[in-house]
């Protein structure tokens, strides 16, 4: 894992760290005293933390609907986004200090933009990291930034200045935005050299799948289940952690010790960290898809038990039950965004649907937390995650127990294979009549009877550039539509042989 995180370079460091900036901006607007007298004089009658969710919703579901278009504006828009987050942000700092305004009015705007802007931020460096680099890496990255976050979160609170505080919070979007730059360029960089066979993230040649990757396609339901079942685990934990709501439990309150009051808990969060990504999810890596997450599902259940127990203990030290909650939120937080990975990797579904869909769960899930089932007791919220453990396992073991029987009943070769020796087909037509890369990626989709429709999805390419390469193609083969393209591909492998 590490050695991935290495190859990776600069571009993997300017990530973590723009992944801890975004941690951090995102909990010290809910908890550092800078921002907590703001929450404490708005009266509204809902914890603002779900507007900032309805801010990441709102988001998540236009990544889901239109993933192509989202993709196409990315690189004109990121500035203006950035700038967006930082107004958001400081409208809700200053919306009970100004009189020009409703107060609850400018706090729910901009706690609307503060969520929007976060969650486009932290979608890009995920996708940078999963597109570009290893899953390792992507790994590393984010338990760096989770490990980091609490520390550099304590370092801001303990600043005399609330003003200072505030200011350093609202000017944090822009450093994620800086530091996403310098990650692309450097990925840019180490990837100028590569061939990712058409496949391009934020104009950076992607990592080609490898053959486990390609074959773990026919997962992609298992994949489907284990992201909504992560976001809603996520969605529970997170009600139970300080995170939960907004203006509660800041770091190092008077009076309420935490985990980084004692450098001896954190250090232990830390290695917990570093164990629970090493074993749980690296070393699991190979594990089938069914069978992957089930000791990352099994950890975050016995550490949240742990946690519950000590919580009912009115002699159990305070900062020590911090910890256990943190940890079993960072637990939640690192599975979900490996299943996103991963879920990036296998499935011919667009990159920011794929995001958008688990994201949109999850903020639809803290919603309900926060707005109908926060007061919940800690046991139900236990026999919430239980339920939504057991059922994601049987709707695995179900869906692989249907596709063996059907293996059974009409033995015939995989797709997988069926899909190399249609690739190794048209690698040699592209060879033999001199198509462009990307033509020769058109042609297999088009050999796969793939619709210019599914093509422009695909390849994110308008659709008279499709039409462009179409043409191109059957100029240069001399057919005239595609079932002479077709013969063409079979004639190639019939003569070699």
């Amino acid at each position: 894992m590490l050695a991935s995180f290495k190859d990776a370079g600069l571009c993997a460091l300017f990530a973590a760290v723009g992944l801890t900036v975004n941690l951090t901006w995102c909990t010290l607007a809910g908890h550092t005293p800078g921002f907590t007298d703001a929450l404490a004089s708005l009266g509204i009658p809902v914890n603002p933390r779900a507007f900032f969710l309805a801010g990441i919703l709102i988001m998540s579901v236009i990544f889901t609907i239109l993933p192509r278009k989202t993709r196409e504006v990315d690189a004109s828009l990121w500035p203006a986004v950035a700038l967006l987050a930082c107004m958001g942000t400081a409208c809700f700092a200053i919306a009970s200090s100004q009189s020009v305004f409703s107060p609850v009015i400018l706090s729910i705007g901009g706690l609307l933009l503060f969520g929007i802007g976060y969650f486009w931020l932290t979608a890009r460096f995920v996708l940078l990291l999963a597109r570009t680099q290893t899953y390792f890496c992507t790994i590393v990255c984010l338990t760096f930034s989770l490990v980091v976050e609490p520390a550099l979160v304590a370092f801001v609170e303990h600043s005399p200045h609330a003003e200072l505080q505030v200011s350093t919070v609202v000017l944090m979007p822009i450093l994620s935005a800086a530091l996403f730059q310098c990650a692309r360029h450097a990925a840019l960089k180490q990837r100028s050299s590569e061939k990712s066979g058409g496949r391009t993230v934020f104009g950076i040649p992607s990592r080609p799948r490898t053959p486990s990757e390609a074959e773990g396609r026919n997962e992609t339901s298992n994949a489907l289940i284990l992201i909504a079942a992560a976001s809603l685990l996520l969605a529970t934990v997170r009600s139970l952690s300080f995170v939960g709501l907004w203006g509660e439990g800041h770091m190092d309150a008077v009076g309420e010790p935490s985990m980084t009051s004692n450098p001896w808990l954190w250090l232990g969060y830390a290695a917990a960290l570093a164990v629970f990504s090493y074993v749980a999810l690296g070393r699991t890596a190979n594990w089938p898809l069914r069978l992957r997450f089930q000791p990352s599902f099994v950890t975050i259940i016995i550490t949240l038990s742990v946690s519950m127990i000590l919580a009912g203990d009115s002699h159990a030290d305070p900062a020590l039950l911090d910890t256990l909650m943190r940890l079993n939120d960072s637990f939640s937080h690192l599975m979900f965004w490996a299943i996103v990975s991963i879920l990036l990797d296998i499935s011919p579904t667009p990159s920011y649907r794929v995001i958008g869909i688990g994201a949109s769960l999850y903020a639809a899930g803290s919603i309900a937390w926060v707005l109908f089932l926060g007061n919940a007791d800690a046991v139900e919220n236990l026999i919430v995650i239980v339920i939504i453990y057991v059922l994601a396992m049987a709707s695995m073991h179900y869906s692989w127990n249907k596709r063996e029987n059907e293996s059974e009943d009409e033995p015939s070769p995989s797709a997988a294979n069926v899909t190399d020796a249609l690739e190794k087909r048209c690698a040699e037509v592209s060879k033999a009549y001199k198509l462009s890369p990307r033509e020769s990626e058109i042609l297999v989709l088009l050999a796969q009877g793939r619709t210019r429709t599914y093509i422009q999805e695909e390849l994110v390419l308008a659709e008279n550039t499709v039409k462009s390469h179409v043409a191109h193609i059957y100029t240069k083969l001399g057919v005239r539509d595609r079932q002479d393209m077709i013969d063409i591909v079979l004639d190639v492998a019939e003569n070699k042989e």
